[in-house]
Protein backbone atom coordinates (compact mmCIF):
# COMPACT_ATOMS: atom_id res chain seq x y z
CA UNK A 1 0.00 0.00 0.00
CA UNK A 2 2.59 2.68 0.84
CA UNK A 3 4.16 1.95 -2.70
CA UNK A 4 0.94 2.67 -4.57
CA UNK A 5 0.68 6.09 -2.21
CA UNK A 6 4.49 6.91 -3.20
CA UNK A 7 3.33 6.29 -7.07
CA UNK A 8 0.13 8.30 -6.60
CA UNK A 9 1.89 11.06 -4.58
CA UNK A 10 4.81 10.87 -7.50
CA UNK A 11 1.93 11.00 -10.15
CA UNK A 12 0.16 14.40 -8.73
CA UNK A 13 3.39 15.93 -8.48
CA UNK A 14 4.38 15.00 -12.03
CA UNK A 15 1.15 16.38 -13.40
CA UNK A 16 1.37 19.88 -11.56
CA UNK A 17 5.23 19.82 -13.07
CA UNK A 18 3.66 19.42 -16.71
CA UNK A 19 1.00 21.99 -16.56
CA UNK A 20 3.57 24.47 -15.07
CA UNK A 21 5.97 23.94 -17.77
CA UNK A 22 3.26 23.64 -20.75
CA UNK A 23 1.88 27.31 -19.07
CA UNK A 24 5.17 28.47 -19.62
CA UNK A 25 5.50 27.55 -22.71
CA UNK A 26 2.42 28.99 -24.14
CA UNK A 27 3.06 32.41 -22.46
CA UNK A 28 6.62 32.05 -24.02
CA UNK A 29 4.80 31.34 -27.45
CA UNK A 30 2.85 34.09 -27.27
CA UNK A 31 5.30 36.57 -26.33
CA UNK A 32 7.56 35.54 -29.09
CA UNK A 33 4.89 35.78 -31.47
CA UNK A 34 4.43 39.59 -30.74
CA UNK A 35 7.96 40.54 -30.64
CA UNK A 36 7.72 38.57 -34.72
CA UNK A 37 5.16 40.08 -35.90
CA UNK A 38 6.37 43.50 -34.93
CA UNK A 39 9.93 42.20 -36.85
CA UNK A 40 7.31 41.03 -39.99
CA UNK A 41 6.26 44.45 -40.17
CA UNK A 42 9.26 46.33 -39.99
CA UNK A 43 10.57 44.06 -42.65
CA UNK A 44 7.53 44.59 -44.28
CA UNK A 45 7.70 48.64 -44.24
CA UNK A 46 11.70 48.45 -45.31
CA UNK A 47 10.67 46.55 -48.75
CA UNK A 48 7.62 49.43 -49.22
CA UNK A 49 10.18 51.84 -49.10
CA UNK A 50 12.58 49.70 -51.40
CA UNK A 51 10.01 50.12 -53.78
CA UNK A 52 8.76 53.23 -53.41
CA UNK A 53 12.65 54.13 -53.92
CA UNK A 54 13.29 52.23 -57.28
CA UNK A 55 9.96 53.35 -58.53
CA UNK A 56 11.56 56.98 -57.25
CA UNK A 57 14.62 56.38 -59.30
CA UNK A 58 13.27 55.03 -62.28
CA UNK A 59 10.83 57.62 -63.00
CA UNK A 60 12.70 60.77 -62.33
CA UNK A 61 15.38 62.88 -64.10
CA UNK A 62 16.29 65.20 -60.92
CA UNK A 63 19.77 63.89 -59.71
CA UNK A 64 18.34 66.02 -56.27
CA UNK A 65 15.08 63.83 -55.62
CA UNK A 66 16.96 60.79 -56.29
CA UNK A 67 19.94 61.70 -53.50
CA UNK A 68 16.99 62.43 -51.06
CA UNK A 69 15.38 58.86 -51.84
CA UNK A 70 18.73 56.96 -51.54
CA UNK A 71 19.21 59.02 -48.40
CA UNK A 72 15.73 58.11 -47.22
CA UNK A 73 16.61 54.59 -47.84
CA UNK A 74 19.93 54.20 -46.08
CA UNK A 75 18.45 55.87 -43.22
CA UNK A 76 15.90 53.27 -42.94
CA UNK A 77 18.08 50.55 -43.52
CA UNK A 78 20.21 51.71 -40.45
CA UNK A 79 16.73 52.00 -38.35
CA UNK A 80 16.15 48.38 -39.51
CA UNK A 81 19.35 46.44 -38.26
CA UNK A 82 20.28 48.70 -35.15
CA UNK A 83 19.60 47.62 -31.54
CA UNK A 84 16.43 49.52 -30.88
CA UNK A 85 13.15 47.77 -30.48
CA UNK A 86 10.93 46.51 -33.00
CA UNK A 87 8.01 48.62 -32.22
CA UNK A 88 10.49 52.05 -32.40
CA UNK A 89 11.67 50.36 -35.89
CA UNK A 90 8.12 49.94 -36.90
CA UNK A 91 7.37 53.48 -35.61
CA UNK A 92 10.58 55.12 -37.22
CA UNK A 93 10.16 52.87 -40.55
CA UNK A 94 6.32 54.28 -40.80
CA UNK A 95 7.58 58.00 -40.66
CA UNK A 96 9.99 57.14 -43.72
CA UNK A 97 8.01 55.68 -45.36
CA UNK A 98 5.71 58.65 -45.04
CA UNK A 99 8.70 60.83 -46.02
CA UNK A 100 9.10 58.94 -49.07
CA UNK A 101 5.96 59.00 -50.10
CA UNK A 102 5.71 62.59 -49.99
CA UNK A 103 8.85 62.40 -52.13
CA UNK A 104 7.29 60.58 -54.64
CA UNK A 105 4.53 62.79 -54.41
CA UNK A 106 6.43 65.76 -54.54
CA UNK A 107 8.22 64.86 -57.38
CA UNK A 108 5.26 64.18 -59.46
CA UNK A 109 3.54 67.25 -59.20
Amino acid sequence: MGTFIAILFAAFVFYFVIKYAVRQALIEAKVNESELSAQVRANNLFNQIQNIQYEITADTNSNEVKLKAKEIYDTSFDVLVSDMADEEKVRQLKIKENEMNMLRSEDRI
